[in-house]
């Protein structure tokens, strides 16, 4: 898998200007693609309402996305704090306390793929938090050094020294089967040192929605303003929303067509994303899960919800908004079917079907939302 990095409307926060709300960021085209109705393939029939529903798009941010970060930051803090118990007692305990806590920061960031746009992208907290692959020479030259690491040296590192996976290849081993016996020093100076500045990372995210940083204006209201007078970014209600849409859409892709087709056409266990933990499949599910999030305006696991794309599609095809709801219940059910873990089964023959079944299902749905849902919205 290539550098998971979003390059969508890279830079595009820093360097434009909104009248009133200071400046903001978004998506790797250009904000007109997916802003205006005039768009003739995407025009929604005369028979359907032009999407106009600002509390879609708001309820987006205050109660998916803002969420899902802030759990997100929550599990951080854990993850760093169950750390800095196994540095000062390495033992098999602290030690799977450390693993677990690892898993638990990792479903809300998974959930949070479909929104990764905006200052996670700009901003390069993507990249700082879940850089793929692991950059094993750099990270055993890290080992190998002998200057002193601290939370300040691990910020200076490079995205592919730090973060979800160096931190997981630390703990985790490179075959699952690390032990508290096996951690020298600096490992766990460098496990120390990551958390840390993983978890500073993490609350910096949240922050740049909620508050605003480096100047920015809190990116809740970047996209909540969507259409209104000054807003750049956004130039109308409907680029909001499609940025909504097209969020869920990289999502799933990058789910069906790499983290599942590219390891699988190779049957190399060493391309899923968190080998080292057994926990692809895991984050596969978690990642649909965070589009079924965007679709209906909930997150579940902060027991929050709002009005979702749903509410909009129901109301203009509701045969539409039933197809996609049974199409996110099919993916799981394929999901379901694949034999864990998946590091295990990727080369296994009879896995094959199940593992296609499942990136098919995903593409079924990401084809539909792709064909149907965004031209509604950008109609």
């Amino acid at each position: 898998m290539l550098l998971k990095i979003s390059s969508r409307w890279l830079g595009l926060f820093l360097v434009t200007g909104l009248v009133g709300i200071s400046s903001g960021c978004s998506s790797d085209s250009s904000p007109t693609s997916i802003s205006s109705g005039d768009n003739s393939a995407g025009k929604a029939s005369a028979t359907e309402a032009k999407f106009s529903d600002r509390q879609i798009v708001s309820d987006f941010a205050n109660q998916v996305a803002i969420p899902t970060q802030q759990l997100f930051a929550k599990r951080a803090e854990e993850l760093s704090s169950a750390v800095n118990a196994l540095v000062q007692n390495p033992n098999s305990q602290t030690l799977k306390v450390a693993q677990s806590a690892w898993v638990a920061a990792r479903s809300p960031w998974e959930q949070s793929e479909g929104f990764t746009f905006g200052p996670a992208s700009s901003l390069g907290y993507d990249g700082a938090l879940d850089t793929w692959p692991v950059n094993e020479t750099d990270l055993k030259a890290v080992l190998k050094g002998k200057d002193k690491i601290t939370t300040e040296y691990v910020a200076n590192l490079k995205d592919t020294e730090k973060g979800f996976h160096v931190i997981e290849y630390l703990l985790f081993g490179e075959n699952n089967s690390k032990t508290a016996a096996e951690f020298n020093q600096r490992e766990l100076d460098y496990l120390q040192g990551m958390t840390t500045n993983f978890s500073q990372v993490a609350n910096e995210l949240v922050a740049s929605w909620t508050e605003g940083v480096e100047g920015q204006p809190a990116y809740k209201e970047v996209i909540a303003t969507a259409g209104e007078s000054g807003n750049s970014i956004y130039p109308s209600l409907q680029a909001g929303a499609g940025e909504m849409v097209q969020g869920m859409l990289d999502s799933l892709d990058e789910v069906a067509n790499e983290k599942l087709a590219q390891p699988f056409e190779e049957k190399n266990p060493g391309l899923l994303e968190s080998r080292f933990s057994n926990n692809t499949l895991t984050d596969i599910k978690t990642n649909v899960k965070g589009a079924q999030n965007i679709y209906l305006g909930s997150f579940p696991d902060g027991n929050t919800s709002g009005m979702g794309l749903s509410a909009y599609v129901a109301k203009v095809n509701p045969s539409l908004d039933t197809q996609i709801k049974n199409e996110f219940q099919a993916s799981f059910e394929a999901l379901n079917e694949v034999p864990d873990p998946l590091e295990k089964e990727i080369a296994n023959p009879q896995a094959a079907d199940k593992i296609q079944s499942a990136q098919k299902a995903i593409n079924t749905l990401q084809a539909t939302i792709e064909q149907k849902v965004l031209p509604l919205v950008n109609s």
